[in-house]
């Protein structure tokens, strides 16, 4: 798998951390368990627009997104630069990760494990599907940690290898912030939401951003992505995903 492309599209992945701007408040739902409230986002179908701003080292991306997703089984996205020419289009199944590069004619296919060991950091389907909708990360359960401190619930999570610390405003409802951390490694990210405004009767972050810092065998390397939603729409009626592997593309 090529670093670079790899690299951008796990980050293109996590960029999408619900910084929703329009939402159906009906798909809004305030849950309380274990004595924790939180506003979250209950859907079958979603659909979104952004801009972006990724970098990682030196290397800087700034394009247009487009994603779609299926509840628990399809995450679909199309990227785009500038100019509004699709460079890359990606399908990630709970099993199998496809990714089109356009610009050189190649694709990828790998799994979660593979992904999940290249970057030296734990990643599943449940796990990114989470983060689209800005809910918490892994459902609370009995055996977590939920403590006050001032103006947020905080929870700590285990979630095999991982440590989750997520911080809900306990005024808003909202999560604000999540860092997850490997247990036996510096490997970090962080999600951290802001800027937030009342729309459609509900309260919604306009800005994201995200910090991925995991081990290379030439030091840390941080990638960091600057989120902007445009439109997002929560959908019943179902979306299309169109995907298809030209003919020519060379499997990498």
């Amino acid at each position: 798998m090529n670093k670079s492309i790899a690299v951008f599209f796990l980050g293109l992945i996590f960029l999408f951390s619900a910084c929703s701007k329009k939402l159906n408040p009906s798909s809004i739902t305030t849950k309380e368990v274990q004595n924790v409230e939180i506003d979250e986002v209950e859907f079958e179908y979603f659909e979104s627009k952004t801009k972006i701003k990724y970098q990682e080292d030196r290397q800087k991306v700034n394009g247009n997104a487009n994603i779609r997703i299926k509840k628990d089984s399809l995450i679909w996205l199309s990227i785009s630069p500038s100019l509004g020419i699709e460079v890359t289009r990606s399908i990630i199944t709970p099993d199998t990760i496809i990714v089109i590069n356009r610009m050189d004619k190649e694709y990828y296919t790998f799994n979660f494990r593979e992904l999940s060991d290249y970057f030296s950091f734990q990643i599943d389907f449940d796990l990114l599907q989470s983060m689209l909708l800005a809910n918490l990360p892994i459902e609370v359960g009995p055996e977590d940690e939920i403590s006050e401190i001032p103006g947020y619930q905080k929870i700590n999570q285990r979630k095999g290898l991982l440590s989750v610390d997520s911080y809900v405003n306990s005024e808003l409802k909202k999560l604000e912030t999540v860092i997850i951390k490997e247990l036996y490694s510096q490997n970090q990210l962080s999600l951290k939401y802001s800027d937030f405004e009342v729309m459609h009767n509900s309260l919604f972050p306009k800005l994201c951003l995200i910090n991925l810092t995991y081990d290379t065998p030439n030091g840390p390397l941080v990638t960091s992505v600057d989120i902007e939603h445009n439109k997002v729409e929560i959908l019943d009626k179902p979306l299309k995903f169109p995907f298809s592997v030209p003919d020519k593309y060379v499997h990498k």
